[in-house]
């Protein structure tokens, strides 16, 4: 990457940072409640995303950029495996004790990938990242609700997991089912009314800052004092927010047919923190939610230094 596109790239993070900056001191300063970031991430889950990704997709047909589609997609179904295989002994190299390996094997291996991942992607690349962001997340979708939730178990006493996340609830969200209607219309072309279309693009334009502002609210809510001091969290923060993107970065490094853009958007996704879904799923399950929220709001609060770090290696 040129300097020129590199200090365009930091100018729009820096952008985006200071969204999260707005919706802490929000909190922070009594603007908003902090209960009322929940409706917000909901409204983020169920209407804007969904909403983002669908009208990206709504564009010519082109072979070409459909090839980038497939490379992103392969490259994802091969990190996320990896990456997995290589948490459960680092774990054990940074002497991660049991009954909390199994939560930092889940957030070291899996990024949030949907809630930061794609509107950070977005406002980096375009719509033409963002598509190759969606199709880099349905191997995500499929490991973390599988994979991931092994992983959390390992934590578990034997009868005393809490409950059931529902695999099924999981797939069919409306994330999901935008990535899939959006294929449809791409694949077979299919005109959309500019009265349908106009709402949803407007919907599509809220998702980036809104996503950046809700974050800011959730690291409110988080204190960095028992957090600094946890070397489990510490340690999960390297190895997500700065070892996996350097592994990633080094896969697509012998591959020079790899577009540019697909590269970028790789190591961008995979430089994303820790997913909140780990802590849904020890909750869930009976998992070391204690670890889990600790690392989730670590890892995205270094994030907004290691990504710019990160971004460099492009």
């Amino acid at each position: 990457m040129n300097a020129t596109n590199l200090s365009a790239l930091l100018s729009n993070l820096v952008g985006l940072f200071l969204l999260i900056g707005v919706g802490f001191l929000a909190v922070r300063l009594r603007v908003l409640p902090v209960e009322s970031s929940k409706p917000m991430s909901t409204l983020l889950m169920k209407i804007t995303l969904p909403a983002t990704v669908f009208a990206s997709m709504i564009r010519p047909f082109d072979p070409e950029f459909l090839s980038s589609g497939v490379a992103a997609l392969l490259i994802s179904a091969l990190l996320f495996p990896l990456y997995a295989a290589l948490s459960l002994p680092l774990s054990r190299l940074f002497r991660v004790p049991e009954g909390r390996r199994g939560m930092w094997c889940c957030c070291t291996t899996f990024c949030n990938n949907g809630f930061m991942g794609f509107p950070v992607v977005y406002a980096i690349f375009g719509d033409d990242g963002l598509i190759l962001a969606v199709l880099m997340g349905i191997p995500f979708n499929l490991l973390v609700y599988t994979l991931g939730a092994k992983m959390v178990c390992m934590d578990i006493p034997k009868g005393n997991s809490h409950g059931s996340l529902s695999l099924r609830c999981a797939l069919f969200s409306p994330i999901n089912a935008a990535i899939v209607l959006s294929l449809i219309f791409y694949l077979g072309q299919i005109p959309v009314p500019g009265p349908i279309l106009t709402p949803i693009q407007h919907l599509s334009n809220v998702t980036t800052p809104l996503s950046m502002f809700v974050t800011g609210m959730n690291l409110a809510q988080g204190t960095i004092s028992d957090t600094i001091r946890d070397r489990d969290a510490i340690s999960a923060c390297a190895v997500r927010l700065l070892l996996f993107p350097v592994i990633a970065w080094a896969i697509t490094l012998p591959f020079p047919s790899l577009s540019p853009l697909v590269v970028g958007v790789t190591l961008i996704i995979m430089a994303m923190p820790s997913p909140t879904v780990s802590t849904i799923m020890g909750e869930q399950y009976g998992g070391c939610t204690q670890v889990g929220a600790r690392i989730v709001f670590l890892s995205s609060l270094l994030c907004i230094l290691t990504i710019p770090l990160i971004s460099l290696l492009l």
